[in-house]
């Protein structure tokens, strides 16, 4: 007998707003990187929505690897070899299925005590340039898993001190990764930074709920918008993700051919 899944809820969720929020900033970061490759402003406009989507892999208790999931982060490294993009780093959604498969026994080790969760996450930095050559974001990614997986579990571990210092933490290893990565100017950084900041810091508040009065009050149209953005991020994902690439090559943008790939 198959069991089918839960029907979602008709009012927008928490999840719905958080994951909207994030799917815009997602869009600005990669048209900056398809089309505007000069101006860093979108880039450091689109860092800011990095934490939301490996922060709610490491707080889901689900930690199955749907087919749509596997199916996409092929779509996507077929699409690369089509645009002459590289094959590595593999993207995000590969990065996803490999957290999802690891994180639990990597924090059943980590939780043993204090001392182990602080080397080991030091461990975790050290390994974040040479793991950034595989999959997008290497380990920075699992980093903001585990500060998602300490909120969810925050009963759990009865210190909310260092939920607070894992939070600080995920960030100024990340505003280094960023720092490294990018030439951003000192403002572009300051911006950055900020709200990189604002966003962890509303993560450490994150919690399921339902908005049904809100849900009232907007118009349908706006309901209807949040919810996709909400409930079909990874179809939006990849479908942006194959239009900017047939645009990139279209256009005659730098980097980008037919068939003219690379590994690295």
């Amino acid at each position: 007998m198959s069991i089918s899944k839960p029907a979602l809820p008709s009012a927008i969720t928490s999840y719905d707003l958080l994951k909207c929020f994030a799917v815009a900033i997602m869009i600005t970061d990669h048209a900056g990187n398809y089309f505007f490759p000069d101006d860093l402003w979108w880039r450091a406009v689109g860092r800011i929505g990095f934490p939301v989507w490996f922060f709610l892999v490491g707080y889901a208790r689900g930690r199955d690897i749907p087919l749509k999931l596997s199916v996409g982060a092929g779509i996507l490294i077929l699409a690369n070899l089509l645009t002459g993009m590289a094959v590595f780093p593999l993207n995000a959604l590969v990065t996803i299925a490999l957290i999802r498969v690891t994180i639990d026994p990597v924090m059943k080790v980590l939780m043993r005590s204090r001392l182990i969760l602080w080397s080991g996450s030091a461990f975790l930095f050290v390994l974040v340039i040479p793991t950034f050559i595989f999959t997008e974001y290497g380990t920075q990614a699992l980093i903001t898993a585990i500060f998602g997986y300490l909120v969810r579990h925050r009963e759990e571990v009865k210190d909310e001190q260092l939920i607070i210092q894992y939070m600080c933490f995920a960030l100024i290893t990340f505003i280094i990764l960023q720092f490294l990565t990018f030439g951003f100017t000192p403002a572009q950084m300051i911006f950055m930074g900020i709200g990189t900041a604002a966003v962890r810091s509303l993560l450490y508040y994150f919690s399921p709920k339902t908005y049904p009065a809100l849900t009232e009050k907007l118009p349908k149209s706006v309901v209807w918008f949040v919810q996709i953005c909400g409930r079909r991020t990874l179809e939006i994902y990849v479908v942006h993700l194959l239009l900017f690439k047939a645009m990139a090559v279209y256009l005659g943008m730098e980097g980008y051919n037919f068939l003219d790939w690379s590994w690295l």
